[in-house]
């Protein structure tokens, strides 16, 4: 497996340029920061945003976050390109779908629907691997960041090293400081 690095979601400004699959790990919730990356990737223009969990920011503290950059809030939070599959049958679609614009994508929370026991494992296993094979041909054309919860469970233990080979990069994402984000933020 390639060796992670580790960054904080305040200093990461925007969704990488280079074509390539970057995957990040994240420990605890970080809403807060998960809220301002989204906020930041929204400022530089359009992207496929896939949410694989149910936790997606508010609109008010999105719109908030908007507004510290710029007084043009609705028009930024028209970028993002919002997916919202509720099995891993969906995210393998809508990444297939993803494939036909050259927008940028963003995918939060990608093992979340892995994890359902009422899908057959060896369903699970079958659609992951066609979703890593799709994240590969998307990545020859566009920039794919995916950003996991590490969670201490068997079927994470089984799934992530799978997506973990599909990625160029990995990333460990450490909590920020209060400091650290305020910092940021003013910048």
């Amino acid at each position: 497996m390639k060796k992670p690095f580790s960054i904080s979601l305040a200093t990461l400004p925007r969704l990488p340029l280079s074509p390539q699959v970057s995957l990040g790990v994240i420990r605890g919730k970080q809403h807060k920061e998960l809220t301002e990356l989204i906020a930041r990737f929204a400022l530089c223009g359009y992207f496929h945003f896939i949410v694989g969990g149910e936790w997606l920011p508010d609109q008010d503290s999105l719109r908030r976050s908007v507004r510290r950059y710029t007084t043009a809030v609705n028009e930024t939070l028209d970028h993002p390109i919002l997916g919202r599959p509720s099995t891993c049958l969906q995210l393998r679609d809508q990444l297939t779908m993803a494939d036909a614009q050259q927008h940028p994508i963003f995918i939060l929370n990608f093992l979340n629907h892995f994890y359902d026991p009422d899908v057959d494992l060896s369903l699970r296993q079958r659609v992951l691997k066609q979703c890593c094979n799709c994240l590969q041909d998307l990545s020859r054309s566009k920039s794919v960041f995916i950003l996991v919860h590490w969670v201490p469970t068997e079927d994470y233990e089984r799934f992530f090293p799978l997506l973990a080979s599909a990625a160029d990069e990995i990333l460990e994402v450490e909590e920020n400081s209060q400091t650290e984000a305020l910092q940021y933020s003013l910048l």
